[in-house]
């Protein structure tokens, strides 16, 4: 077992509050002072209210310690105080609400793993532990991936509609991420290459590739049909370290299935504010006719969060916008992540920009 990380957390049971038997009110009569009961009303609050602190502190959901805390915690679900991501574990709505889809996995995962020490979890449920570049779309808050050594299987909650998939992973060599057990990086990418859209997938390797990992070692699995050798094929023919972030990786995946010519990535120009740090641009084509086309990704990320940021970036980008053309660039694309959704917006840019389409 290879350990990443050092695996030191708080056993379980401190994410559940000890074991009591149930609260027992009083024979009510006139001289029993209707305060008493409220105060013992409240300490049952107060245990469960300690629960969902402790496995907050830790990104965790909390576990019901017996069926009495159980229905009482359902009955914070039923109000819409909590949200039940999985049978069994519980946070609140407004915690929840916080987290990315991917923190979100994170937290059920980690918790799972101390219900479940021994399980190994695989594909994107692993991914999620590690620190790459995922798109959000491939972690649905209700779906879960295990290994297994012998089967593959998928198993729907009916009351919830949880869907819990198992995947066979023979000769299983699995890895410790920060005390969770799932399959090995190597493992977990050429599962999740042969499972997810390749616009999903490439964020991932190219994140993988830039932090140094080798992705030809994906091919040291054996693939079970054409499909999937083919999907690990391209997958390798693709992935480039260069690619600054998911977005611009996810834009180049749909640039490939539109069959354009590929950039260049990350070009640099030189900068006359700073020569020591010059400016790259996100992509760029050298056409016939010394035509040089520049596409920029503008992730919301860029443009802040209030109206003077987005004012400040847009003078900048103005700015950049004309410095570049003065160093010879002909035209420059601006696009956004609702064109890269929306391939037809993308594909309409890049048309008008004249960038060929190779087949």
């Amino acid at each position: 077992m290879v350990t990443i990380g050092d695996g030191a957390h708080p056993e379980t049971a401190i994410f559940q509050a000890r074991h009591t038997p149930p609260y027992t009110l009083p024979r009510v009569d006139c001289a029993t002072p209707i305060a008493f009961l409220i105060v013992n009303c409240m300490k049952k609050d107060t245990r469960i209210e300690h629960l969902l602190d402790e496995a907050e502190q830790h990104g965790l959901c909390a576990i019901a310690a017996d069926d009495n805390q159980r229905r009482r915690l359902a009955r914070r679900v039923e109000s819409g105080e909590l949200v039940n991501p999985h049978p069994g574990l519980y946070i609140r709505a407004d915690v929840w609400n916080e987290l990315n889809p991917t923190k979100r996995k994170r937290a059920m995962v980690r918790t799972l793993a101390r219900i479940h020490p021994d399980r190994v979890f695989a594909a994107e449920s692993a991914v999620c532990m590690f620190d790459l570049e995922q798109p959000y779309d491939i972690h649905p808050d209700n779906e879960l991936t295990i290994a297994s050594p012998s089967r593959s299987g998928i198993r729907v909650f009916a009351k919830t509609g949880f869907i819990k998939r198992t995947l066979y992973v023979p000769n299983m060599q699995a890895v410790s991420v920060n005390g969770v057990h799932v399959t090995s990086l190597a493992r977990t990418l050429f599962d999740c290459a042969r499972l997810l859209p390749f616009e999903c997938m490439l964020p991932i390797a190219d994140s993988a590739a830039k932090a140094g990992f080798d992705m030809a070692s994906l091919t040291q699995f054996p693939t079970a049909h054409f499909n999937e050798a083919n999907n690990i094929a391209r997958l390798l023919t693709y992935t480039d370290p260069l690619s600054d972030n998911g977005g611009e990786s996810r834009a180049r995946a749909v640039m490939i299935a539109g069959g354009y010519m590929l950039p260049h990535l990350q070009y640099p120009f030189p900068n006359p504010d700073n020569p020591a740090f010059p400016l790259r641009v996100d992509f760029i084509w050298f056409l016939p006719g010394d035509v040089t086309v520049v596409g920029e990704y503008d992730g919301m990320a860029k443009y802040g969060n209030t109206w003077t940021e987005v004012n400040t970036h847009v003078t900048k980008q103005c700015k950049r916008d004309a410095y570049l053309r003065k160093r010879g660039v002909t035209t420059i694309v601006h696009f956004s992540f609702d064109d890269v959704i929306h391939r037809e917006l993308l594909y309409r840019k890049l048309d008008d920009a004249g960038i060929p389409r190779m087949h």
